[in-house]
């Protein structure tokens, strides 16, 4: 890229994870050194107003966002905020106060979850209106120097359902026309009380196409795509579908901003790449959910991104060099090789540790983590700055990290298989360790509070190698080969074994492994017992396939025999029988349906197979 963008914004999450105006002050002068013009302060519920106060702990006052704005002015910054006027309302919504304002306050079930459990407020509720007008009104006053304000508008599937929208919504035409009416509202807010440009998010209008012709073309509309390699425009919760819609933004008049992630370099460079074939008004940099993860091991992304953005050739490495100050070429391409991988602290809990890639954990980010750790240890002394070498610091923790989450799940996939393999033990030492040194830092370099999500994350972790190892000794265990042609689809799957006709729920959620099309999904038995039956039942959007299964309990191995029953849609159900990645395929494969047509994602999908036991002698591996 050599033309420079007009817009420069990098996002700071202040919504999950509230960070020190000390900290905000120094990630100012940090993203002015590097081409930045704006920071997208994303607060959703974090702003001390009348109409909605979370308390001193948990938001900013209209004096500290002064004094952050007041310092981005000096440094040529524009500080924009992020609310969120329809979806990730969660933080209201969960307080007894405001609980009458969301979408599924009547217990009705909505697409994204529960009944009663929403994130997401009713458009037609007056009260919605005129409290959603104060806060943005209030919040306008507090960034009165910048143009735009962002409203949010993402991920908010759960409209059309309370009593009030169900009538406008009986029609997916009218849903539709609901989303649209919501936000016409709200841009008469921003633009006609508050006199600024809005500023929304696009996904939905994957869904809601017939609403983008009726908004007003003056919002500038703001696209996220977060996966490695962006050579075209991915759907996000539906079917992985390819369209063009800069092409559609460009005919209709918007004026639209690229918004990749900060968590890898690869989206980030791609997605630019691509964009180049467009006219983008710009670009923001997302950042998300830092809770246990320190800020300062995604500088280098950040830097190279307003590098880029800017104009700048070779921009990863112009960031490095100036962050660290160094210029050997090894420690560059270490770098520039930690910032395609970076991503937060791993999550580790049980599930993690019983899905797998059908062909097993991949060694080889593990063997590049412990390569980029020693080329960074190496460098450490050299680095001349103290932001670079608090930067370089947590880089080398975050490789740590990962390669304990791998060394974790090669470990684990080795006893299911039973392999030789690593002591889960010596791993949770070194977690234990770990994990305490970090909330230390977190401690230092945040307020003492932020260090409680660390602490979490590796008791979470150290938890799960604990059961882990406890049952695979006591329980027996049901391993799943599922096929998942479409990573993108959401389809809840239910597994209910039988043994003498009595039957015991092993497993109730939506199981993926990453992208992958086949992935092998272990689970816990709880009781010691023969297996006679297993059940699948799956509902929600798209479908689920099955490639095989398989159970070894004390009492034996237990292998499919024949199919039994089906109900709702099930292609194949023989395939099932065989030990190979032929699937049978429970649910339909197109998820737009199932968002068009509500009753159609809450039909149910069975496969009921018959097993036998297995003879050790007739035994053919696990």
């Amino acid at each position: 890229m050599s033309a420079e963008y007009k817009i420069r914004a990098v996002q700071l999450d202040l919504a999950r994870q509230m960070e020190t105006v000390f900290f905000i002050r120094e990630f100012i002068d940090f993203i002015s050194e590097n081409h930045y013009n704006t920071l997208f302060l994303y607060l959703e519920w974090r702003i001390r107003t009348k109409a909605f106060d979370p308390g001193e702990k948990e938001g900013y006052s209209p004096e500290e966002l002064r004094e952050i704005i007041g310092h981005a002015a000096e440094k040529g910054i524009d500080v924009v905020p992020g609310l969120a006027t329809l979806g990730h309302a969660e933080l209201l919504l969960k307080q007894k106060k405001f609980a009458s304002y969301s979408e599924l306050r009547e217990g009705i079930a909505g697409r994204s979850g529960a009944a009663g459990n929403s994130h997401v407020f009713c458009p037609s509720l007056r009260k919605t209106r005129d409290f959603l007008e104060a806060y943005l009104t209030e919040t306008a006053a507090i960034f009165e120097r910048t143009p735009f304000m962002h409203v949010g508008g993402d991920e908010a599937w759960d409209i059309g359902y309370c009593s009030l929208c169900r009538p406008k919504a009986r029609s997916f035409e009218g849903e539709q026309e609901l989303y649209l009416d919501h936000f016409k509202f709200i841009h008469g807010v921003i633009t006609g009380k508050c006199g600024k440009r809005m500023m929304l998010w696009d996904d939905m209008f994957e869904f809601y196409p017939d609403a983008l012709a009726g908004l007003p073309r003056d919002v500038l509309l703001v696209s996220w795509q977060y996966q490695e390699n962006v050579s075209g425009y991915q759907s996000h919760f539906e079917n992985l579908r390819f369209f063009d819609p800069f092409a559609l933004y460009e005919k209709l008049g918007f004026e639209y901003l690229i918004a990749p992630a900060d968590f890898s370099w690869s989206n980030i460079a791609s997605f630019t790449a691509y964009a180049g074939r467009y006219h983008p008004a710009g670009a923001l940099l997302t950042s998300w959910d830092k809770k246990t993860s320190l800020l300062y091991k995604f500088f280098p992304v950040t830097a190279a991104a307003g590098q880029l953005w800017h104009g700048t050739e070779n921009a990863m490495e112009s960031a490095a060099r100036r962050l660290f100050g160094i210029n050997d070429p090894l420690f560059l391409s270490a770098v520039a090789q930690y910032a395609v991988l970076v991503r937060g602290n791993p999550s580790i809990g049980l599930d993690s540790l019983l899905c797998f890639s059908f062909f097993g954990p991949d060694p080889k980010p593990s063997a590049s983590l412990q390569t980029m750790r020693e080329v960074f240890s190496r460098f450490a002394g050299e680095v001349k700055t103290e932001t670079g070498k608090r930067v370089l610091e947590d880089m080398r923790t975050g490789c740590r990290f990962k390669i304990l989450a791998e060394r974790s799940r090669i470990a684990c996939w080795k006893l299911l298989k039973k392999q030789p393999g690593e002591a889960l033990g010596n791993i949770a030492e070194e977690v234990e360790v770990l994990g305490k040194e970090y909330a230390r830092k977190a401690a230092r370099f945040r307020r003492k509070t932020d260090a409680v999500p660390i602490r979490r994350m590796t008791g979470r972790w150290l938890a799960a190698l604990h059961d882990f190892e406890e049952s695979v000794r006591k329980k027996g265990i049901l391993r799943c080969l599922f096929a998942l042609p479409d990573g993108w689809s959401a389809m809840r799957t239910k597994l209910i074994l039988f043994s003498d006709g009595t039957p015991l729920e092993v497993a109730n959620g939506c199981f993926k492994h990453g992208t992958d099309t086949f992935f092998e999904r272990y689970f816990f038995i709880p009781e010691n017992r023969t297996v006679e039956v297993v059940r699948l039942e799956c509902s929600g959007y798209a479908g689920e396939g099955l490639c095989y299964l398989s159970a070894v309990t004390p009492e034996g191995e237990f292998v499919p025999s024949g199919v039994l029953e089906t109900c709702g849609h099930v292609e194949h159900p023989e395939l099932a029988l065989s030990p190979d990645i032929n699937f049978a395929f429970l649910g339909t494969r197109k998820v737009r349906e199932q968002f068009l047509d509500r009753a159609k994602a809450a039909e149910l999908h069975g496969l009921t197979l018959a097993l036998k036991p297995v003879s050790r002698q007739g035994k053919t591996g696990s």
